[in-house]
């Protein structure tokens, strides 16, 4: 009797056991839960990605605003006003005629005329010889002796004549000395206006005042 209910709910169980096996085996298999596979790989540093470092960022420099010149107005003149010229009198001419032969009468009247000197007429002597006039015979001797030979003149033969003219005035006094005709050689004729300065100083007094002319002769005997 035991057995033959063991043998039962055996026989049941595996029955059973049977219908629900492959509903496990479902469950299992199917709906399980996704496990995510995880892989230990080695990473090497080359791998690595090298992050590049950000640039610096450089801050604008601001300049200083530059100092701007102030522009002044330009200044138009003022236009000045035009004063109206005052329109003249009319005067009859017979009226100004009239004043400006009053004023020149006036003039004559009150100037004196002025008193015109007369010119001083220089007389001209040409002393080339012995001459009687003892004014001139003075003249002559005084040049002669104070006639002047230059020594490099006489050491290189030079010779010649030089026409000297002066003015003598009435208050003995030596002007206008110049070289009317010189000679070949310098040395000579500033011998000649040397001998006539030196030998002024023994002119003889004059009443007038002349002019006079007179050569020096330069040569060797």
């Amino acid at each position: 009797m035991m057995r033959a209910i063991y043998s039962s709910k055996t026989q049941s169980f595996c029955l059973t056991s049977m219908l629900f096996i492959p509903f496990i085996w479902f469950g299992l298999n199917v709906l399980k839960p996704i496990v995510p596979a995880i892989t230990t790989q080695s990473i090497s540093l080359n791998q690595i990605v090298q992050i590049p470092k950000p640039a610096p960022v450089q801050t604008p420099k601001f300049e200083t605003p530059k100092q701007v010149q102030k522009i002044e107005p330009i200044k138009t003149p003022k236009p000045t006003p035009v004063k109206p010229k005052p329109t003249p009198k009319q005067i009859p001419i017979e009226s100004k005629l009239a004043k400006k032969i009053e004023q020149t009468t006036q003039a004559t009247q009150t100037t004196p005329v002025a008193q015109t000197k007369p010119v001083e007429q220089i007389q001209t002597y040409n002393i080339t010889s012995a001459t009687p006039d003892p004014f001139l015979a003075a003249i002559k001797s005084a040049i002669n002796d104070n006639h002047i030979y230059p020594r490099t003149a006489k050491r290189l033969r030079q010779q010649g004549n030089v026409l000297v003219e002066f003015i003598w005035t009435k208050d003995m006094e030596l002007k206008g000395l110049k070289i009317l005709k010189s000679s070949q050689h310098k040395a000579l004729n500033e011998a000649a206006l040397a001998t006539i300065t030196a030998a002024a100083k023994s002119f003889p007094k004059h009443d007038k005042t002349v002019q006079i002319q007179i050569p020096l002769v330069y040569k060797i005997n």
